[in-house]
């Protein structure tokens, strides 16, 4: 969860998104397909909102150590959601710069999770990213992004997005950063006729973003139940798409996600 969302989120709110959960899941999936992380690895996460997802994968890799970066902490947050982590080797920072000293040796994987379009300039960012000592020659690089600039509204402007992505767009931004895409697709098929209906009310009725715009992320109310079964509803919808990439048809969807490898 971005942070701003993270602030927004009624204190103590029982259950996350549905979209996160399966969200999660999916970035799971990625890991244990592609990535290698072995005993004393390192994993930074560049613009990790409120460590969650952190947190949820770490529980699984309990010899990896995670390192998570958000500009948007404070010593106050920092100090807010480490105190709230279930696992130990996950570390906060509110910069690279303080997250280096603290490195065990370079990093395998990076993930960048809807981070890239809050990036005005992205090449420029991603490249020197890259270019970074501490990341590895053959780092993992892990990146979900939103899809279609055509559905940019009002979702975007709240959460600060420059940019949304096709598979083309994203796989060229990466390779021209001196990545190798191991894969790259779309997931959430099911959620475009939505976000295209909320794009079409927008435009043709002048809806515009004001100071009382919200994501489904802050307001989501539903209960374990209804949480569990639109999560696997989503799921269902990822396993679909991957089976239609299979046989070749790319079906479309409301995020993109890739996973490369650092080639230069």
């Amino acid at each position: 969860m971005d942070i701003l969302e993270a602030q927004r989120r009624s204190v103590g709110a029982p259950e996350r998104h549905p979209w996160e959960l399966a969200r999660l899941d999916v970035i799971k999936g990625l890991i244990a397909r592609h990535v290698v992380l072995n005993r004393g690895a390192s994993v930074l996460d560049i613009g990790c909102g409120d460590a969650f997802v952190d947190e949820q994968i770490a529980a699984t890799f309990p010899e990896v150590s995670f390192y998570a970066v958000d500009t948007a902490f404070t010593d106050e947050s920092i100090a807010h959601y480490r105190a709230r982590l279930s696992v130990r080797n996950v570390f906060l920072s509110s910069s690279l710069d303080s997250a280096v000293p603290h490195l065990k040796g370079q990093v395998s994987l990076v993930i960048l999770m809807d981070v890239l379009e809050h990036v005005e300039d992205d090449y420029a960012f991603l490249t020197h990213l890259m270019t970074h000592p501490r990341i590895g020659s053959n780092a993992y690089v892990l990146v979900t992004v939103p899809a279609y600039q055509a559905l940019f509204c009002s979702h975007d402007k709240f959460l600060g997005h420059h940019w949304r992505y096709s598979n083309q767009q994203l796989r060229d931004l990466l390779e021209s950063s001196g990545l190798a895409v191991i894969e790259v697709g779309y997931f959430f098929s099911s959620l475009v006729l939505a976000r295209t209906l909320q794009v079409l009310k927008e435009r043709w009725l002048f809806r515009k973003a004001n100071d009382s715009a919200t994501t489904g992320l802050v307001t989501w109310n539903g209960g374990p139940t209804l949480t569990a079964l639109i999560k696997q509803l989503l799921l269902a919808d990822v396993r679909l798409s991957r089976l239609f990439r299979q046989i070749g048809i790319t079906l479309p969807g409301l995020s993109n996600y890739a996973i490369c490898r650092k080639s230069v």
